[in-house]
């Protein structure tokens, strides 16, 4: 379907790269929940026990910003995962109103086994409509674009 509305040369580049940025993003989400679903967990608890896995302990305010979400939905998230033993939460011992999560040995394995998978996954889709200097050059891009925000 074509546009009949126009808003300027730089106007609608813009306006289709972002609808084709978010239709792409929104259709990769879908596939990479359903495979962590399939694992038993949702985005959110993947997308800690991750950052926990790879960076180590982290203040929840961290990772609310490394994972982009909302604090609300976020202490609810590790509440969830404290209570399945993949997370341990405890009081910063500098700022006790602080809290920290560290990964638990269970949330250690249960990663260490899907995340390998999860990387495969990614390199599958990815890799099937990019090579790779495509993918540097779209990861530069995405990061400029970004970091002008």
């Amino acid at each position: 379907m074509k546009r009949t509305q126009h808003y300027g040369t730089l106007e609608d580049a813009v306006l289709r790269t972002h609808i084709e940025l978010s239709r792409a993003f929104n259709k990769l989400r879908a596939k990479e929940t359903a495979t962590i679903a399939d694992q038993g967990m949702t985005m959110a608890q993947f997308a800690i026990l991750e950052a926990l896995y790879h960076l180590g302990t982290l203040r929840v305010g961290q990772i609310t910003e490394l994972i982009l979400s909302t604090p609300g939905n976020i202490t609810v998230v590790i509440k969830n995962l404290e209570s399945k033993g993949w997370v341990r939460v405890y009081p910063s011992e500098t700022d006790r109103r602080i809290r920290m999560v560290e990964i638990t040995e269970a949330g250690q394995s249960l990663i260490a086994a899907h995340f390998p998978e999860h990387v495969r996954n990614l390199a599958a889709w990815y890799g099937a409509a990019l090579e790779t200097e495509e993918l540097h050059t779209l990861s530069r891009l995405l990061r400029k674009l970004e970091k002008a925000q």
